[in-house]
């Protein structure tokens, strides 16, 4: 799983990197017939992988509460685990006696970056764009994001206001994608660590000899 969470944060790192730095039309977009709305679309490739970027960087945290919850045998019904609720045993209570009294402080340093992240039920994120974040996941995916080449300022008139929609300029859709992926890389390190030091602890407990395995690491040219 590691493997796939480290592949999961250079693939969204690269598409997010590909749409900042290339511009243009491509070719995949030519004869797909696009309605023109009036009110400045933002359509193509490049917009695509900026959401398929920021609904994989998203993706990572609860990945990450899977793995944990697994790893730590916190026992955790799968249909519950997420990376807001895994801290706690009920929505609204206290912080788990297995993590609030750990000595694992990698894990702690997981514990106060999920709080950078908002999830309905949870309101006690320390991160202001946390709810926007939480919001655009939703939308982008089980609704419908419309993304536009400009902002309208706060409080301007909108002729083209559509309540169906949740509307975000390609420069915001960007910087919010950028910020999961500010997240996202200490907290594949902060998991590094934390099951690191889990290990150690288990080993001292442990009254017999541990038999390490070793692994050989992949290739570049299995990575087809």
């Amino acid at each position: 799983m590691c493997n796939e969470l480290k592949q999961t944060f250079a693939s969204a790192r690269w598409l997010a990197w590909e749409r900042i730095t290339r511009d243009g039309t491509h070719f995949l977009g030519r004869g797909v017939i696009l309605a023109n709305t009036l009110d400045y679309p933002s359509c193509g490739l490049n917009v695509e992988k900026t959401r398929i970027a920021f609904r994989m960087a998203y993706s990572i945290f609860d990945k990450i509460a899977y793995f944990l919850n697994s790893g730590l045998g916190l026992g955790m019904r799968e249909g519950r685990v997420s990376f807001q609720k895994f801290w706690h045993e009920k929505d609204d209570g206290p912080l788990r006696e297995r993590i609030s009294t750990s000595r694992n402080w990698p894990l702690r340093g997981l514990y106060w970056l999920s709080k950078d992240l908002f999830e309905e039920g949870m309101k006690d994120s320390t991160d202001p764009e946390a709810r926007a974040l939480a919001e655009l996941r939703n939308h982008l995916e089980h609704k419908y994001v419309k993304v536009r080449e400009y902002s309208l300022p706060v409080q301007s008139y909108d002729p083209f206001h559509d309540t169906y929609a949740y509307a975000i300029s390609r420069s915001d859709l960007e910087c919010r994608t950028l910020r999961l992926l500010q997240l996202a890389k200490p907290a594949l390190i902060y998991l590094t660590l934390a099951m690191h030091r889990e290990e150690q602890g288990r080993a001292k407990d442990n009254e017999h000899l541990p038999a390490p395995i070793y692994y050989d690491t992949l290739s570049d040219n299995w990575k087809r």
